[in-house]
Parts: C-alpha cells; sequence; structure tokens
C-alpha cells in the first residue's frame, strides 16, 4: 500500500478568510504524493454542543450526529479549498491508493467522509461513543487505520507547549485525551498554525 499523510483540518479554519491560498501553498511547499484530510467539525458540531448544554442529549446519539455533520463540513472545504478529491465511500479511497502508485502520477490530495470508516457497529479503533471523542481522535485513529507516516493536525492556533508532549496538550485541550495513545503509533505527528502562514 502506498504511505498516506494524513491532514486533520481544524473545522474553525473553514472560517479563515484565504484558506484555499494558504492550504494550497503550504501543501506546495510540503509535497507528497498521497494526502487525505479529514475536515473537523468546526462550528456546526459547535452547535450540537450548544443545544446539548441546554437540552441534554444521549451522548452516543450526539457522537453519530456530529460525525453525520462532517460530511457537510467535508463538502463544504472541497467547495472552499478547490482542486480536491471528495471521496465518499470505500472505493473512492482504495481508488486513491492504487493511482498513488504508479510512478510519476500527479499527487492526489483529496477530503475524506469520516462516515467510511467510522459507523455505528464498526470497530472504531476503540473509540468511545462520547463528547471525549473528537475529530482530531477521528483523524488519529484513520491515520492508524491506513498507516499514515505522517499527520499533520491543522489549527488556527499554536500548541501551548511542547509540540511532542501529546499528553500535556491533551491536559490543556488543545487535543482531545484520545489522541495521545493514538499518535503513538504514527510515525511523525506535527502541528501547524494555518493563521499564521502567508499566501
Amino acid at each position: 500500500m502506498k504511505r498516506v499523510r494524513v491532514i486533520k483540518l481544524g473545522g474553525s479554519l473553514l472560517l479563515m478568510p484565504q484558506l484555499k491560498e494558504k492550504f494550497q501553498k503550504w501543501c506546495q511547499q510540503n509535497p507528497h504524493p498521497l494526502t487525505l484530510i479529514v475536515v473537523g467539525g468546526g462550528a456546526i458540531v459547535d452547535a450540537v454542543r450548544n443545544i446539548h448544554a441546554v437540552n441534554a442529549l444521549p451522548e452516543d446519539f450526539a457522537h453519530w450526529v456530529c460525525i453525520d455533520l462532517m460530511r457537510h463540513t467535508a463538502r463544504l472545504a472541497q467547495q472552499i479549498l478547490g482542486e480536491v478529491d471528495l471521496y465518499e465511500t470505500v472505493d473512492d479511497l482504495q481508488r486513491a491508493f492504487t493511482g498513488a502508485a504508479n510512478d510519476g502520477a500527479r499527487p492526489i490530495v483529496a477530503i475524506v467522509q469520516p462516515g467510511i470508516c467510522f459507523a455505528r457497529g464498526f470497530p472504531n479503533m476503540g473509540l468511545p461513543e462520547t463528547w471525549e471523542v473528537t475529530s482530531d481522535a477521528l483523524a488519529a485513529a484513520f491515520s492508524q487505520m491506513y498507516a499514515a507516516e505522517e499527520m499533520v493536525v491543522m489549527k488556527s492556533i499554536d500548541p501551548p507547549g511542547d509540540s511532542r508532549n501529546h499528553r500535556e496538550l491533551a491536559d490543556r485541550g488543545f487535543i482531545d485525551r484520545h489522541f495521545p495513545d493514538l499518535a503513538e503509533e504514527i510515525e511523525r505527528v506535527r502541528f501547524v498554525n494555518l493563521w499564521s502562514e502567508t499566501c
């Protein structure tokens, strides 16, 4: 299987001006033959959290509603970023690995719908169906599933401390508490504050 880089694109970045230009420039400066993107829930998922704060929802119900909503942030991101594919089926995803294996093929950059790999009744890398699991952990679990050689977590802020100490970052709320264990199995993890990138 062709090695892959996974980018977790924070949902809050969908509100960033010049997201397309900054993302494309970053990809040009950091080329990779196969880049798969998991887009966070951003303000859309935050709305569910706000509803839950007032009218408590069953956690497993809220968990899957939020994953379902990530389908829409993925589609929004594709429209914003331009020149990226959108994989909505397992067949789409498998073809990416086949195509990326061809020498001389153009780099593949594609957004992946989380529902391809995470669903009720699936093992889901052992992740619980609770608010403790965010799109950061889902993206890390996806990275494990496809043996990613690198995971890049793009956010709106810099890590509040040593970016190599994932447990400290989880304690500070920068990433969720399930991320550190998953990240241990990924060859390389780095964090990028896309707001600090210049066009």
